[in-house]
């Protein structure tokens, strides 16, 4: 299997965002991103690790799979200069509706860094890291708006690890980290320590967002910004009901817009590629898609769709 036209584009690309990470600056970045159809995989730096993921082709029989994969981490430690040890391999395979990935291997986590902040990382445990690489343009978006305004309060919807509110809370805002997973809120209060920010100041919120909403506008919260970046799909016990963002989007968008304070903006956002956005919501002259601001350099269009809505 000829690795020829994967190792030129890793070792162009590389010498590129290599550059451009420094400018940035951060330590955590996508190096290639599926560019060449027969190797599909999406390469990230953590500072001196890297993530493999593996987007497996239906196609392809088992064998061919595996001798791929290899031929691949060979050449991402040869051209990145990185111990194999120190690569670390996610396998995607296309999911039912909903499903949840199993959790992988025990490794000690990490800390990167991304424009002055702290984030901890998890390399092994889950598919994701704890860090979603392709919002860092969005993250830095969402704190210049904080930076303008007076005593601004944040809330962060689907938070996941806290990023946003790290963010938030740098540029002077008191945030509201709201989601559903207890690990993800401790790891968010790690993240505020590990910025020298004091976690008793904001508000951890374990909550369903779809319950909280309605919850909350009737306890008389009002945001100067909120983030709202649901998951495609989600389904738990502890829900109200199955997630689906297609679906119930224009639900969350409503009960989000009505938290706002005069003046307010909402910062809507998936992953979901084939998702159409309300026609309510396309018809509104307050909706703007944003979606081309927020696709960084080290990523490929079709990443996200983004969108800034006022109240």
């Amino acid at each position: 299997m000829n690795a020829d036209e994967f190792r030129n584009r890793l070792r162009k690309r590389a010498r590129h965002l290599g550059k451009w990470a420094r400018r940035w600056p951060t330590d955590a970045y996508r190096i290639y991103d599926r560019d060449v159809p027969q190797w599909p995989f999406g390469v990230d730096r953590y500072g001196s690790a890297a993530v493999v993921q593996h987007f497996v082709r239906q196609v392809d029989s088992e064998d061919r799979t595996a001798t791929r994969r290899a031929a691949a981490l060979e050449v991402v430690a040869e051209v990145l200069e990185i111990d194999p040890a120190d690569i670390y391999v996610k396998e995607r395979r296309r999911q039912q509706d909903g499903a949840q990935y199993e959790r992988l291997d025990e490794v000690a986590p990490r800390v990167v860094e991304e424009d002055g902040l702290r984030f901890r990382v998890d390399l092994g445990a889950y598919l994701d890291t704890g860090l979603f690489l392709d919002h860092r343009e969005m993250r830095r978006i969402v704190a210049a708006d904080v930076e303008r305004r007076q005593s601004p309060t944040v809330a962060n919807l689907f938070a996941y690890t806290g990023a946003f509110s790290v963010w938030a809370a740098r540029a002077g805002a008191t945030t509201t980290t709201v989601d559903l997973s207890n690990t993800y809120l401790e790891w968010a209060q790690q993240n505020f320590r590990l910025n020298a920010l004091e976690p008793a100041a904001h508000q951890f919120v374990r909550s369903d967002v779809m319950r909280w909403l309605p919850q909350e506008l009737e306890r008389g919260g009002r945001y100067d910004v909120i983030v709202l970046d649901p998951p495609t799909f989600s389904r738990s016990k502890k829900m109200l009901r199955a997630l689906d963002t297609q679906r119930d989007h224009l639900e969350l968008v409503r009960g989000a817009r009505a938290l706002l304070n005069r003046g307010g903006v909402l910062y809507f956002s998936n992953n979901f590629r084939g998702f159409t956005l309300d026609a309510e919501l396309a018809a509104d002259p307050l909706v703007e898609e944003i979606t081309a601001r927020t696709i960084p350099e080290d990523f490929t269009a079709g990443i996200h769709r983004a969108w800034r809505l006022g109240k």
